[in-house]
């Protein structure tokens, strides 16, 4: 199975996948060893392979194409995964400041007992099929349903456009409640200002337009009757239940749009509920003879009930995928999920205009958990939630290597201390009643690590560790058990996607066994310094997969190195007299400006303005017995500025960076600032006062131009590249005596040549 796994594009051979897959094995055996009973799922975002321009591929959530191409891999992915007598819901998502309405969401619910919530797939639309449905379609069919409810006809309720006389759909007030002892479906009426229902404007489903503010609702609502998924249906009573006059607040819609008939289904507290709906609706498509589709709310979470959710975001489609609890079956996820998404024209990459490989830029986050909320790992031993971040928070490798562009405390997804000054300590007392072996209540653990784990705003979304679907306390709704490592870019194929989730699970199984209690470290301003260069993310890795190899877990070196050329892609190298120079992308946190007006109010930009390059020299022997941190012979001067050239420990190697300047902005941090393209590197040897020759590293094109349209294939990308780094050697560079500029040290980032700081 995991050899069949290995696609195309993967960036490792036979052997060290097969090693790959045995460590995978041996970690699932220890997990099993020690009754961890871990699950696995994650969020993978994808973008389209034939738009790299539109908007809805780049920074819009919505878009035409997006849906379409959603609602075809919903389909491929429920029909690859066999998951017989399934739901296709077309329903809502998250909603958003700004935006006219929630988004959509696109889901595949099943019961993992095997039976069915729909048992005829025929009687499904398919969205984008017009299957001649309209207004009298839509009363036959609201009419049959009443029946298959059991309830009062003339509760029904027909809902008109604005200017309209004839009725756009129905809407019907419908909730289970109790009467002796039973649970039936009532009804009610609502009593209208105008006797008309008139819906709100927009182009959302029906049931997100009802006017639900212009009606005197009753004081004694009518309460829905909660039962267990396990119970028996909602029955029906010979006589039908009428429940008084506005008692309900939710209710059912019917439409039909592009021909085809859709039925809203409120949001309901109980699965039972939800689930009793289905089962009229189909009993009614199936007497009528008219295929539906489901839109509205979907289930409530239940233990009993699997799911995957497609979702749009900022640019990407984002898959929701169902949690698994063995390493094979995440493996088989995985695979399935990728080889869809690629037949539907998805990719897992893109380029920026300057020909640059990133990742989609929507995250891929990986959530982890128990089979239900109580079995969580996380919950019956808080311990290794401590443990996580605390190993974390030790080794910025961990957040770095794998994260997107937009890093720092106004990311999506800050560490806890770049958050806020005093998480740290804070965080060392939250720890004092987390200790191993000692139990916390699931409520206590949300209250210890709630405010903690956030944003500098405070919010709890936000953040590398988001506990919101932990056990929150004032959401019984989304006490799910679960953990999500939002940290965690999009990688370019399944085969690097899968090690990162073994690479977690390797640290849940050896936590578990071996809880993490070392203090935590303050970094300082180190952590955007040092940590922002490959060189040293990849010196902390190290120090990670040996602490690993001790544990019995074997995790080679060799296999990360795709993520850093993927993560720190290299601009170019150049050679002299045996001394090597290369230049290599490096991380530069963005910052959040102030409010500003903008339109339709008011807006707060990033500033991306700045970059930053690794200059990395190699071959710098001094032949001096004295082997400094710094290089006492060779530097390397950027724009006439000595870079801050830092010893690797290996002889005569040395890194150092290179903050720049690359755009200007209408609105960024220091206006007056201009960029500083070209930047030229220049090899000084200062026993001799002469340069030994440099390269020079063009942001812009060589033609002065501007790139318009972003690359359309790795080739054109890989030329975009190439042609902006230029190496310089200067025939007359042994006769020239040169003046070697001092070296300044910033004592706050001793790392870096900020060259916003220099003064020509």
């Amino acid at each position: 199975m995991f050899t069949q796994a290995r696609s195309q594009d993967c960036p490792y051979t036979d052997e060290q996948w097969q090693n790959i897959n045995s460590l995978g094995q041996l970690v699932e055996k220890q997990l099993q060893r020690m009754g961890v009973g871990l699950t696995m799922g994650g969020e993978p975002t994808f973008v389209s392979l034939d738009d790299y321009e539109s908007p809805q591929w780049n920074i819009e959530a919505l878009g035409e194409d997006k849906r379409k191409i959603a609602v075809q891999l919903l389909d491929r992915l429920a029909k690859k995964f066999a998951l017989g007598g399934g739901l296709l819901h077309y329903g809502l998502g998250k909603a958003y400041p700004g935006e006219p309405g929630p988004r959509w969401a696109l889901g595949y619910f099943w019961r993992k007992d095997g039976i069915a919530i729909w048992r005829d797939r025929n009687l499904m639309a398919q969205e984008g099929k017009d299957y001649g449905c309209g207004s009298q379609e839509v009363e036959k069919f609201t009419l049959a349903l009443v029946k298959q409810l059991g309830i009062h006809s003339d509760c029904l309720i027909p809902a008109y456009e604005l200017e309209t006389d004839t009725p756009a759909g129905y809407v019907l007030p419908l909730l289970p409640v109790t009467r002796d002892e039973k649970v039936y479906w009532s009804s009610c009426r609502w009593i209208l200002p105008d006797d008309r229902l008139y819906l709100l404007t927009g182009n959302s489903p029906m049931g997100l337009r009802l006017p639900l503010n212009a009606i005197a609702w009753s004081d004694n609502l009518e309460q829905e009757a909660v039962l267990p998924l396990e119970a028996e249906p909602t029955a029906l009573n010979d006589t039908p239940i009428k429940s008084p006059d506005n008692s309900i607040r939710v209710a059912m819609g019917v439409e039909a749009k592009q021909g085809v008939i859709r039925v809203f289904v409120p949001p309901y507290t109980s699965a039972r509920s939800f689930l009793d709906a289905i089962a009229a609706i189909e009993n009614t498509a199936k007497e009528t003879g008219f295929p539906v589709l489901i839109e509205g709310y979907p289930p409530s979470d239940h233990k009993a009930i699997g799911k995957f959710q497609i979702t749009p975001d900022p640019g990407v489609i984002e898959a929701n995928i169902h949690p698994a609890s063995n390493w094979d079956e995440l493996v088989e996820i995985t695979k399935i999920l990728y080889e869809e998404a690629r037949a539907c024209r998805l990719g897992t990459e893109k380029y920026l205009r300057d020909g640059r490989r990133i990742s989609t830029g929507g995250g891929a986050h990986i959530t982890i958990g128990g089979k239900t909320t109580l079995e969580s790992p996380l919950l019956r031993r808080p311990d290794l939630l401590r443990s996580l971040i605390s190993y974390f928070q030790n080794h910025p490798s961990l957040t770095y290597l794998f994260s997107d562009r937009f890093v720092g405390p106004t990311s999506q997804s800050p560490r806890v201390d770049e958050a806020r000054h005093e998480s740290l300590y804070e965080l060392e007392i939250a720890f004092q009643s987390l200790q191993p072996g000692r139990e916390v209540p699931p409520e206590v653990v949300d209250r210890l690590l709630r405010h903690l784990l956030v944003d500098v705003t405070g919010n709890t979304h936000r953040t590398a560790f988001c506990i919101d679907k932990l056990f929150p306390v004032e959401n019984p709704r989304t006490q799910l058990g679960l953990l999500e490592l939002r940290a965690i870019a999009m990688p370019p194929n399944l085969e690097m996607r899968l090690l990162q989730m073994l690479l977690i699970r390797a640290l849940v199984a050896w936590f578990w066994e071996s809880p993490y209690t070392k203090p935590l470290i303050r970094w300082g301003t180190t952590l955007h310094d040092r940590f922002m260069l490959p060189h040293f993310i990849g010196e902390d890795l190290q120090v990670v997969l040996f602490d690993l190899q001790k544990a019995g877990y074997t995790f080679e070196f060799d296999w990360f190195k795709p993520f850093i050329e993927f993560r720190f892609p290299c601009y170019g190298t150049m050679g002299t007299e045996g001394v090597q120079l290369e230049l290599r992308h490096a991380i530069e946190p963005w910052h959040v400006l102030g409010e500003e007006i903008a339109s339709g109010g008011t807006a707060r930009y990033v500033d991306d303005s700045l970059e930053r390059i690794q200059v990395k020299l190699c071959g710098a022997i001094a032949n001096s017995p004295n082997q400094n941190s710094f290089s006492s012979r060779y530097i390397v001067t950027c724009n006439g500025h000595a870079v801050p050239l830092n010893s690797t420990g290996v002889a005569g190697e040395y890194v150092g960076g290179v903050r720049y300047r690359a755009r200007q902005y209408s609105s960024m941090l220091h206006p007056a600032i201009d960029p500083h393209d070209p930047l030229t590197f220049e090899i000084i040897d200062t026993w001799e006062s002469r340069s030994l020759g440099g390269c020079t590293y063009l942001i812009n094109p060589p033609d002065g131009k501007s790139y318009f349209k972003v690359p359309i294939n790795s080739s054109e990308a890989q030329t975009r590249t190439s042609e902006r780094f230029i190496v310089n050697l200067s025939r007359d560079r042994h006769l020239n005596k040169i003046n070697v500029p001092p070296l300044q040290l910033n004592p706050e980032y001793p790392v870096t040549l900020d060259l916003r700081r220099t003064i020509d």
